[in-house]
């Protein structure tokens, strides 16, 4: 599968010199307080799992999750497995929250288990972890005014189209629903982070990301049968900074410290590239002296004095 990494370079012509500053607001940031009938769901990580990247990942999770599609609505999981939704708005007191689907006590056992965890695809679709390996695919209909209704119960639209363990806990990242030729797919990238037998210096923990494809048969109708079509896996060594699957799955992003490979794709591992041999010429390294240096926008120019009676092979 190709891949590339990029270095990211500064364009200087974008650049402002005259730009002073951006001016804070200094109008106090609201803050609001709702009683709940559950704590929110928060796993503690195991001593074994104080490790930089599982801090990264899931020691400084955000439980709140903001619905991009209609962004007055917020929804949490609670620690009775319960995903609840509540509106927001600006200089009001806020309501109760209201449960809009339960993932089930089934989610709560495990010792590796991880938080339960959400992506909003779509105004109508949503991928849910239940934080024990297993992954739902929603169809929550148009959620809008009616957030607060029970997706399962009280929504015509709602199906639970897709729901299956997918090996080890993991967390969601990011999703995307596409439609092409008639057949309905979501993409959805999982993170993990797993002991590594090839990790033998520092922590013996890598980074994994998971990239499945989960499409529906081609035709008409609401119930058609969703299932596991494509699957990539990946390994790196850092938490990604970013990490998003492109519109329409047509490429993966990742941000990082450290690159990501590709090493599955279906269960068949990827031939990797061999590392790049440096050439050896054999030629004597000389030590030179004498230079003299230029500075001028935007370059940097060096000039150096060289004996007319060394090699020209240098």
């Amino acid at each position: 599968m190709a891949e590339a990494n990029y270095t990211l370079k500064v364009n200087k012509d974008l650049l402002d010199p005259n730009f002073e500053s951006y001016r804070l607001s200094l109008d106090p940031i609201p803050t609001y307080t709702v009683d709940l009938d559950a704590a929110v769901e928060e796993v503690k990580l195991k001593d074994s799992q104080y490790t930089l990247e599982h801090m990264r990942a899931f020691g400084m999770y955000n439980y709140l999750h903001l619905d991009p599609w209609y962004e007055d609505s917020v929804l949490f999981v609670d620690c009775q497995g319960r995903v609840l939704s509540l509106t927001v708005t600006l200089d009001t007191a806020l309501g109760k929250p209201k449960e809009v689907f339960s993932i089930g006590s089934e989610s709560s056992q495990g010792e590796d288990r991880l938080c339960a965890s959400l992506s909003l695809t779509s105004a109508t679709w949503v991928v849910l972890s239940d934080g024990g390996g297993r992954l739902h695919l929603l169809r929550t209909g148009k959620r809008g005014d009616s957030s607060h209704m029970k997706w399962e119960s009280k929504d015509p639209g709602f199906l639970r189209l897709f729901s299956e363990r997918m090996g080890e806990p993991f967390t969601i990242l990011h999703s995307v629903s596409h439609v092409q030729a008639g057949v309905h797919s979501v993409e959805v990238l999982l993170l993990r982070v797993q002991k590594d037998p090839q990790e033998t210096k520092g922590s013996g923990y890598s980074v994994f990301l998971e990239w499945i494809t989960v499409g529906s048969a081609a035709g008409h109708g609401q119930e058609r049968k969703y299932e596991v079509r494509k699957r990539r896996d990946l390994r790196g060594k850092s938490v990604p900074h970013y990490a998003a699957v492109e519109p329409q799955g047509k490429g993966l992003m990742v941000a990082s410290e450290k690159p990501f490979v590709f090493t599955h794709v279906d269960g068949h591992p990827v031939e990797q590239p061999e590392p790049m041999e440096v050439e050896k010429t054999g030629h004597k390294l000389y030590e030179l002296s004498g230079s003299e240096c230029q500075f001028s926008e935007p370059d940097l120019r060096v000039r150096q004095r060289v004996d007319k009676n060394l090699d020209n092979r240098l």
